[in-house]
């Protein structure tokens, strides 16, 4: 059934030119445009003084750096050849040949997703829906099976569920704490009625 699914959706490879592009640039160039967004709420949340954007970031940052480590345990663990290996494919993306499961942009980009889903419903949103065209650009352009990538989405929300519910907290009060002794190194504080970096 995986193999079936991937021919179906790989096949739509080569057919059309500019389909093909947007395709590749969405396996190749998006997962970076996650990376910005994520550093953009940072940045947004030290000019506008809002600590809850920072923390918002930097706790998206913690869970996807925890995902991707656990998608490569997986990987290891359970180790699936890419299917340009053992396949004829469409092969529009080179890649090296290690392993397929679960795909690594699918895992990073739903994670950034959900995770700035805190600081913008809307921007979640249309995070979470690019999220699943950079899943399905990567069947289209060859470098994963579908259940590479389905099984990255179960993962990411599983993982984000119970971060939410046990280590979330723990994280951003620790950040809060390092925050304010980094602050007050270099002559700033907060007082009870003011944000940390007036």
């Amino acid at each position: 059934m995986n193999i079936e699914f991937f021919r179906l959706i790989n096949n739509l490879a080569n057919k059309n030119a500019f389909l093909d592009k947007i395709m590749i640039f969405f396996s190749k160039d998006v997962p970076y445009i996650f990376m910005a967004v994520t550093a953009l709420v940072f940045i947004i949340g030290v000019i506008k003084k809002n600590e809850e954007f920072r923390k918002v970031s930097m706790s998206t940052f913690i869970i996807t750096v925890i995902n991707l480590m656990l998608s490569f345990i997986i990987g290891s663990v359970y180790y699936v050849d890419r299917p340009f290996v053992h396949n004829k494919v469409n092969f529009l993306v080179p890649h090296v040949k290690d392993a397929s499961f679960p795909s690594d942009h699918a895992v990073g980009t739903m994670s950034i997703a959900l995770g700035l889903g805190k600081y913008n419903r809307i921007l979640g949103i249309i995070m979470t829906i690019l999220s699943i065209i950079v899943g399905f650009s990567r069947v289209y352009v060859g470098n994963h099976y579908p259940l590479d990538v389905i099984s990255a989405y179960a993962m990411v929300f599983i993982t984000s569920y119970l971060y939410k519910l046990v280590l979330k907290n723990r994280v951003e009060g620790l950040y809060t704490k390092l925050e304010k002794l980094l602050i007050s190194k270099v002559g700033f504080y907060k007082t009870e009625d003011e944000n940390i970096l007036n």
